[in-house]
């Protein structure tokens, strides 16, 4: 049973009621003061009111004073005037403690201050924002470096061009911080002397329109071409030696001549300096780097760059130690610190040690820490925390498909001690049943090698037969550092079955079949986020080599590979591109042993070519009956356009081509789809509305499908 939370007087009253039947309860609390505002809309009202609760925190008690109502007003107006209401009016109805009322009128400056005997025990904001400022006109003199479209967007951003104003809005604090951002992007690509000013030419009371005029002197551009280390020798005062005179050997490249002096310039050869004096054991390195401006010639200055060291003393490492492994054996992470006691103490090296005890799964947090922190000998001190032994999670979702699903996920971590962990999964939807349980060990083989076992069940129906499919997988996954991908190799036994089959090859296709497998697979996911990708790429290959030799009943390959990409045209616009091929060879197979109904390709669906529900898309025969392809190649194109910074609109095409049999690779029939959706963005992916319209639909075809459904389609 958990702990109880009660405190020791609400304990007591429960056990003399208990005991006694005799009822007693707890003083009460004094309700604090009440807070509501007014005139920002039903959820602007309720933010604003939750962010002055929040600042108010303990000095909001059963009444607030005159010096607490002021801050609360002189809150509201900033959060108004940092979106563009720069003369709001605002009213503060008190009910002071005795229940009588008093209205008070603040303006934009607060100078009319309460009496400060003023007391109340709710208050109400009433707020009349007034007339937004948005900026309108920019113009920009003096700029080369940038073009001026990117230029704009810091001062009049059109990333809700539809909507949202509030992205354009002006305020004087607004428009400080936008010379500024563009003043760094400047110094950024080398214009070390960049100045831009920002001032406000015209405004518009009535209509809120304000033009802005900016002026920008880039400089020269800062060049640095060339560049030394000078390590200051301990005990030596202001002595300093040429590294190349020390232990200490940088890798080519590692001062990184002719290119921008900038402060992403300055870090980058600060770690690789610092890196190599860690390696040999200098823990406390520290870095200073000088640079030397010759005069300006021809938009340029040529930079001259000292990078100073002062290493410190040699630090040895003492003891490693673990602290809050409380399930975990000490064994399995002594295993992940590839650092003995004796070496040369390597922050760099003792940082990965960390993240791979962090990658075990099993801790919420890995903290690093020395003991002493000083001194020539240091012990390292792992302190861990560990994760919940068991976690359930409920699972919910709509598709246009499969409509309403539900389920359940358990998730173990750290069996045995030993960091492994299994995750269960049960869904059940409309359409659907589906079981999942998979178990894996962290750095089975080395240390970037994990095993896994997963055992998994399904039964859906499909458009035109019902699948089942039963199995189990034994296998490894890696990640390839010099490819910067993760791949995949396993061993796959599973128990394939259709009923209800209404396929035009209903009568050839075995319904039930056993396949054994050898699985590859290979991932690169360079997207700026998996589920709201804005920028970056994702390709993927993965193979399924079935055989009778290896325990099945059928021979056939199975291949697929893909590829995404998305880039940002303009500042609120985005382009998806998402290509995918498949296609399933029987190279070796007994003559007349044909594919397994459930491993052909049914195109169609919200990820697929959405003007048809799922499956709807497979290839039909001549009684218009589908048959599952042998190849496929899919083409989605999307155009994402913001309206907020939550909401987007999408126009989309998707080209699907297709064959029954593998002999009219790479297809014989064409099908395209265009579309209008709107999406909105939440912590799990964007919530969907689409409707395709199929351009040449066949017969039996519908002339559009409408889907609902949660995710990124590509």
């Amino acid at each position: 049973m958990p702990r109880s939370n009660l405190s020791p007087l609400l304990a007591a009253c429960v056990l003399l009621l208990a005991t006694t039947g005799v009822a007693c309860a707890a003083e009460k609390k004094p309700a604090p003061a009440k807070l509501t505002v007014s005139g920002l809309g039903l959820w602007g009202n309720h933010e604003q009111r939750v962010a002055l609760e929040r600042m108010l925190g303990e000095e909001r008690g059963p009444v607030i004073g005159a010096t607490t109502i002021e801050d609360a007003a002189f809150m509201i107006v900033s959060a108004l005037a940092d979106v563009g209401y720069l003369k709001p009016e605002l009213t503060v109805v008190l009910t002071k403690p005795d229940g009588g009322r008093v209205r008070h009128e603040f303006d934009t400056t607060l100078s009319t201050l309460l009496p400060r005997d003023m007391e109340a025990k709710a208050v109400r904001f009433e707020v009349r924002e007034g007339v937004r400022s948005v900026v309108s006109e920019v113009s920009i003199t003096g700029l080369t470096a940038l073009k001026e479209h990117d230029a704009h967007g810091y001062f009049r951003p059109n990333e809700v061009p539809l909507v949202g104003t509030e992205a354009r809005a002006y305020s004087p604090a607004r428009l400080k911080r936008s010379a500024e951002k563009l003043e760094e992007a400047l110094r950024q690509l080398g214009y070390a002397e960049a100045a831009v000013k920002a001032a406000v030419v015209k405004q518009d009371e009535r209509s809120g329109r304000v033009d802005v005029a900016v002026t920008v002197i880039e400089g020269p551009r800062w060049m640095v071409t060339a560049s030394r280390v000078e390590e200051r020798l301990e005990g030596d005062g202001e002595a300093a030696v040429s590294v190349a005179g020390s232990k200490v050997v940088l890798p080519p490249g590692a001062l990184k001549l002719n290119q921008p002096w900038s402060q992403l310039w300055q870090q980058d050869v600060t770690e690789q300096v610092r890196r190599e004096f860690y390696r040999l054991g200098y823990a406390d390195t520290r870095i200073q780097i000088e640079p030397k401006a010759a005069e300006p010639f021809d938009g340029r200055r040529e930079v001259s760059v000292i990078v100073r060291v002062e290493p410190g003393p040699l630090v040895k490492l003492g003891e490693v130690r673990f602290d809050g492994n409380l399930h975990t054996k000490e064994s399995i992470l002594r295993r992940r610190v590839r650092s003995e006691k004796g070496d040369p103490l390597d922050p760099l090296k003792l940082e990965r040690a960390r993240y791979r005890l962090a990658r075990l799964g099993a801790f919420e947090t890995v903290d690093l820490r020395y003991e002493p922190e000083t001194g020539a000998t240091r012990d390292a001190v792992f302190e861990v925390r560990e994760l919940p032994r068991w976690d359930a999670s409920l699972l919910a979702g709509y598709g246009s498909y499969e409509q309403l699903r539900g389920g359940v996920e358990l998730q173990q971590t750290n069996l045995l001690g030993r960091a492994h962990q299994s995750r269960l999964v049960l869904v059940q939807s409309v359409k659907s049943t589906r079981g999942e349980y998979n178990y894996t060990v962290p750095e089975i083989f080395g240390e970037s090698i994990d095993g896994t076992v997963r055992i998994f069940g399904l039964r859906r129906e499909e458009e035109a037969f019902d699948r089942e499919e039963y199995g189990g997988t034994v296998g490894v996954r890696r990640r390839i550092p010099w490819l910067k991908a993760e791949g995949s190799l396993g061993y796959t036994y599973q128990s394939l079955s259709n009923q209800d089959n209404a396929l035009t090859t209903r009568a050839l296709d075995d319904d039930n079949v056993k396949v054994a497998s050898i699985d590859l697979g290979l991932t690169k996911d360079r997207r700026d986020n998996p589920l709201r990708p804005r920028r970056g790429y994702r390709w993927f290959a993965q193979a399924e080599l079935a055989s009778e030799g290896l325990g099945g009943e059928v021979d056939y390959q199975l291949f697929e590979l893909g590829a995404t990409y998305h880039t940002a045209w303009g500042r609120s616009r985005w382009i998806h591109l998402g290509l995918t091929h498949g296609v399933i060879t029987q190279l070796g197979a007994p003559e007349g042993q044909l594919i397994p109904v459930n491993k052909r390709f049914y195109p169609g669906g919200d990820s697929s070519i959405r003007g048809y529900q799922q499956d709807e898309a497979a290839p039909r025969g001549a009684d218009g009956r589908f048959i599952g392809a042998e190849t496929y190649t899919l083409l989605n194109v999307e155009l994402e356009q913001a309206i907020t910074t939550t909401w987007s609109v999408v126009v989309f095409g998707d080209a699907l081509g297709e064959a029954a049999s593998l002999g009219d690779y790479p297809w014989d029939e064409r099908l395209y789809s265009v579309g209008l959706g709107i999406r909105y963005q939440t912590i799990v992916g964007p919530v969907r509305l689409e409707y395709g319209r199929n351009v040449n639909p066949r017969p039996g075809d519908p002339s559009g499908t409408l889907h609902f459904s949660v995710g990124f389609p590509f």
